[in-house]
């Protein structure tokens, strides 16, 4: 708040805030079924290999979820290294959910991860939104 009156970010700030929050959250999500998942597997004894895989894909998705929300603070206010922190989360995303389709997860169930990234990706490219996060 400036003199009284609420600041509205530029329109690029609000929208990668809102797709970090985004990822953050579904990953996140994601990552705890994924632990949960592999927590049930090792009580099956055949199972162990899925339950190594799921642990840790699913540890891996926790480490982009909770990277993700840091990064969305950073986008929300703007700070300098939240454009660095975006391709790096937003690039792990990427390897994560290729890894999660190797490991026999079909590409419907992390399409849309998968699209976000590299939307996210190119966005950050963008002249005027590197100038906002001063790059």
């Amino acid at each position: 708040m400036k003199d009284g009156k609420f600041h509205i970010p530029p329109t690029p700030v609000v929208a990668l805030t809102l797709l970090a929050v985004g990822l953050g959250a579904s990953t996140l999500t994601l990552g705890l079924a994924l632990l949960g998942i592999g927590s049930l597997a090792f009580l099956v004894s055949d199972a162990t290999d899925s339950g190594i895989m799921a642990t840790i894909i699913g540890a891996a998705q926790l480490v982009v979820g909770v990277a993700a929300l840091v990064l969305a603070f950073g986008f929300w206010f703007q700070r300098s290294w939240a454009w660095g922190l975006g391709l790096v989360v937003f690039g792990l995303s990427l390897i994560v959910s290729a890894a999660s389709i190797a490991a026999g997860a079909t590409i419907g169930s992390v399409a849309v991860l998968i699209a976000v990234a590299l939307l996210v990706l190119w966005y950050l490219y963008q002249p005027r939104v590197k100038a906002l996060y001063g790059h």
